[in-house]
């Protein structure tokens, strides 16, 4: 049977879509043989359902708007990153101009402190004492009229030995320091022989089922002093605190006296 263009163009779009009858379906194959019009019809449906058309006037806004809106999302990144800098910087300089706490001048110090009281709390003395300042002890003691050059030339190792024995002895004996924690650092209140400055730097430790109070001077170059809660005659964290005292009395051949307040010599008491 054959069809008017007319009806098959009202069949085609059920064609396309596979829902007409099969005889409907072979109805418009057979004339779709013989007709460049209503294949053209087919071609353009197919060519408008695949790629549905688009208003390139409506595209366009939509970008900027797209455009706009990574711009913006992209500032307030960078501006939130740099509030974030900031806020640091902001607190080291205030502390750089009140004189007290972490600030931008001892921040090396800081370091080594921190490094110092983490080995000193793993029990490991010999990397503790890596981090104190044996030329400034040795400048000392040269200083003065008790030694000589050629008197120090073991003075490392000497050093080395008697911090960790007083470690192991006065430290470990009781358990060992179980933590510590930062609680700030004074101004500068004072220099090394090299001209660098000394910075005070406090913890809180726990030993010896208490708390208390530890200070280390540091300077640039390293730790420099201790100091515990107790008197270095009774207290084991404050004796080990004064290590070289210790060593001084080694080298010089004597000890002191608590009844006598004074050294006694070993060489004079025989």
């Amino acid at each position: 049977m054959k069809l008017s263009c007319k009806v098959i163009e009202d069949i085609l779009p059920m064609y396309y879509d596979g829902v007409c009858s099969e005889e409907s379906a072979a109805l418009v194959e057979e004339h779709l043989k013989d007709c460049p019009y209503c294949s053209h019809i087919l071609s353009e449906l197919r060519s408008d359902i695949a790629t549905p058309e688009k208003n390139v006037d409506d595209i366009k806004p939509l970008k900027k708007i797209q455009k706009s809106y990574k711009k913006k999302k992209m500032h307030w990144l960078i501006t939130f990153i740099a509030i974030l800098l900031l806020i640091p910087i902001a607190f080291l300089a205030w502390n750089e101009y009140s004189g007290q706490g972490i600030r931008i001048s001892n921040l090396d110090e800081l370091a080594c402190a921190n490094s110092f009281m983490e080995a000193l709390t793993k029990g490991d003395y010999e990397k503790a004492f890596s981090y104190w300042d044996t030329e400034a002890k040795k400048h000392e003691w040269l200083k003065s009229d008790d030694f000589k050059k050629e008197d120090l030339v073991n003075f490392e190792a000497d050093a080395l030995k008697k911090f960790c024995e007083l470690g192991e002895s006065n430290i470990n004996a009781l358990g060992g320091i179980e933590s510590f924690e930062y609680i700030g650092a004074s101004a500068s209140y004072g220099v090394d022989f090299r001209g660098d400055k000394v910075y005070q730097i406090a913890y809180r430790i726990k030993f010896n089922g208490k708390d208390q109070r530890f200070l280390i001077d540091a300077s640039a170059n390293g730790v420099c002093g201790l100091f515990g809660e107790g008197s270095f005659a009774k207290d084991p964290l404050a004796e080990f605190c004064i290590w070289s005292e210790w060593l001084w009395q080694d080298y010089q051949g004597c000890y002191w006296d608590f009844d006598l307040q004074q050294y006694v010599y070993y060489d004079k008491e025989n």
